[in-house]
């Protein structure tokens, strides 16, 4: 048994104490023990918060255990307050800590801390109104009917919930193909035969579309909804809800993942696909894996859908370690929407964002009372400031990245950091006035669009508009009402919504993720430009897209046009296969950081021969690439290295653990995501 920092002599008080084993959410691979706080018993205690002093700081630790002092002399600290007045930490909790620990290379406290935030806060007071009763009966709907392929993937799935069988699922479906109705009939399901149900959503901004969908049919009084918006006091209500069945649903983003419920019929990952699932601070969880570890463990269903599924979950369906169910139509027999590819190469540089072609479409689509979506996925006004006397590009001090002209007010911004100041009006390398702002951005293309159709009612949605609450429901209220003509945004409106009036997708660079430094690159630009595109002909008429591009020939936006999955996982996963990427290896990446260049530089080297010795000494068949300059070389004035490593999982984790033995430089940090979800 492990002690900490003396200020208690329990040789004074005699044989038959008791100390609590305490798991505090520090980067030390170990637990604690802490004599109990007055005036409440140890076993009172167990699998509560509690406040304790570590070092110098007070830390929310997770009472795992009390044990009998043994008569050793040594010195504890007391616990200084226990935050729950009920145990949260049960046999699934302590189960999922210890497979995050073991397996996203972090100790169980901070295992704990995804799983029962620290944040959560009891309220000082206990209601005294009565409980609502819960009712598991759906509020009454319009009968829908299901369409031949919808039907067949519910009476799949219902089956396993039925059985009690734990299976994961993937539903590939076009855009408009019926994916949440599938769901929501699988949630029926579940609440039947008395069970729970977890509905992962990508994004918090999605989530009132979501709420809107789920209560009308279940009921309000069954549905808990869960994400970082939400208060700490909201989170602990929600949390014993949950655990105490008095709702029956959660839904929410990344971290609703964790909501214990104690009979869990079906979980559901709408859009598995995107990156938002897996978290990149420590601890670094995804949250599909995490999913997975609770099917097996409730005996549950796990439903994965997407219009473009990851190339490592439609892998595992080919192999038969999931089920694949297809659905390949739109319902009510909708066609997908014409492509329209237009090249950039011969564009001149000054000229409007829109060629012609483009521009000529959107036209006619506002002349017929109809809906035009444009997407962009860069915010701002433009991306570069640069001097035209000596070509210096304005950076930001902080990061080594240019920074972003915005208009209304006039900044320049750094989206990395949050660095903010007027826009120069002399060049601070060669003193000249000629200062330029080249590139597209959000504000532009909206001022653009405004000049050619001064009649459209347009919104914009970014990140610069979504920062403002409410924004987002009143654009997708907007645009559902018809209040709007044109919705204009980046990457938060290419999925989510379905308005029946949108005909018309222009997606104005679709070259933005493209070539970005990544092996995800290419299945990014495909994931997206099938998601966006698929935001129209939903309604009664056809759908038509145009894609401005300056690499028409690339295979991702050729198969993208002809919605043609199964031709870009077979190209993609031939590249990955001879590169050896996922979904043929695992990966971690190694972030080496100081403030010091030359101490991160050196570091990364030290720590790469170090590992390299180890990986020769144990014979494990990894590979590591680097140290490698990181793609934004310093942000938040730290300097950055990427050590990369291939291998199996379980041989990364074991590398991994040698790493406490490093001694850096002083000022450095090193961390280590295990399959990041980008290498950058």
């Amino acid at each position: 048994m492990g002690g900490y920092e003396e200020s208690y002599d329990l040789s004074e008080n005699g044989s038959g104490m008791k100390v609590l084993e305490v798991a505090l959410p520090v980067p030390l691979n170990k637990t604690f023990y802490y004599l109990p706080a007055d005036n409440v018993s140890p076993e009172n205690t167990i699998g509560k918060r509690v406040k304790a002093q570590f070092g110098k700081r007070t830390a929310a630790g997770y009472v795992l255990s009390a044990a009998d002092y043994d008569g050793d002399e040594f010195k504890l600290k007391k616990i200084t307050d226990v935050l729950d007045p009920e145990p949260l930490i049960g046999e699934e909790s302590l189960m999922l800590a210890k497979y995050i620990s073991e397996n996203y290379v972090c100790s169980l406290g901070e295992a704990l801390s995804a799983i029962i935030p620290a944040s959560m806060k009891a309220p000082k007071r206990q209601s005294t109104k009565n409980k609502e009763r819960s009712s598991n009966a759906a509020s009454e709907n319009q009968i829908r009917v299901l369409t031949h392929y919808q039907q067949s993937a519910v009476n799949t799935i219902n089956k396993t919930i039925e059985k009690n069988e734990p299976k994961t699922f993937l539903i590939h479906g076009v855009t408009a193909s019926g994916k949440t109705e599938v769901y929501l009939n699988c949630i029926e399901k579940a609440l039947s035969l008395n069970k729970s149900a977890v509905f992962l959503i990508p994004e918090i901004s999605l989530t009132s579309q979501f709420v809107e969908i789920v209560t009308a049919r279940f009921g309000a009084q069954n549905v808990g909804v869960w994400h970082s918006g939400i208060s700490g006091i909201e989170k602990y209500k929600l949390f014993l809800k949950a655990k105490k069945g008095e709702i029956k649903i959660m839904l929410g983003a990344r971290s609703a993942v964790f909501a214990p419920f104690e009979n869990l019929g079906v979980i559901i990952i709408d859009e598995e696909h995107e990156h938002t699932y897996k978290q990149e601070q420590k601890p670094s969880y995804d949250a599909r894996e995490i999913a997975g570890e609770r099917a097996l463990y409730h005996k549950a269903a796990l439903i994965l859908g997407s219009a473009t599924p990851s190339l490592e979950s439609f892998k595992n369906a080919l192999e038969k370690k999931s089920e694949l169910i297809e659905l390949p139509e739109r319902i009510d027999g909708k066609s997908l929407p014409e492509f329209k590819i237009l090249s950039l190469k011969n564009k001149f540089a000054g000229r409007s964002l829109f060629l012609p072609e483009t521009i000529e479409a959107v036209s006619k689509t506002l002349s017929k009372n109809e809906q035009a979506i444009v997407f962009l996925n860069r915010r701002g006004y433009s991306p570069s400031i640069m001097c035209r006397k000596c070509g210096s590009v304005y950076q930001c001090p902080n990061c080594s990245i240019s920074m972003v002209y915005h208009r209304n007010p006039d900044a320049v911004k750094c989206h990395y950091c949050g660095h903010s100041k007027k826009l120069p009006l002399t060049c601070s390398v060669c003193g000249g006035k000629e200062i330029a702002v080249f590139g597209t951005g959000t504000q532009r293309a909206e001022n653009e669009l405004k000049g050619m159709f001064p009649e459209a009612k347009i919104f914009r949605l970014d990140g610069d508009t979504a920062s403002f609450a409410g924004n987002y429901a009143k654009a997708y209220e907007g645009i559902k009402s018809g209040e709007y003509d044109i919705l204009l945004g980046t990457q938060m409106i290419a999925k989510g919504f379905d308005f029946p009036k949108v005909t018309l997708v222009c997606i104005i660079d679709a070259d933005t993720s493209l070539y970005l430094p990544d092996f995800k690159s290419a299945e990014r630009t495909f994931q997206l430009i099938t998601q966006v595109s698929g935001r129209c002909g939903r309604g009664e008429i056809c759908g038509n897209v145009i894609i401005q591009t300056s690499h028409p020939e690339h295979y991702a936006i050729m198969h993208a046009k002809k919605n043609d999955y199964m031709s870009f996982y077979k190209e993609e996963s031939g590249l990955r296969k001879k590169l050896t990427y996922p979904p043929y290896c695992d990966l971690a990446k190694i972030a080496v950081r100081n403030k010091v260049e030359t101490k991160a530089a050196e570091d990364s080297e030290k720590l790469f021969s170090y590992l390299n010795e180890i990986i020769k000494s144990l014979d494990l068949p990894l590979k590591m690439l680097g140290p490698a300059t990181a793609y934004i070389v310093k942000m938040h004035n730290t300097y950055r290295k990427h050590i990369i490593i291939k291998g199996s999982r379980q041989d990364i984790v074991k590398l991994s653990g040698f790493m406490s033995a490093y001694k850096q430089f002083s000022g450095t940090q090193i961390s280590v995501e295990i399959m990041p979800s980008d290498l950058i």
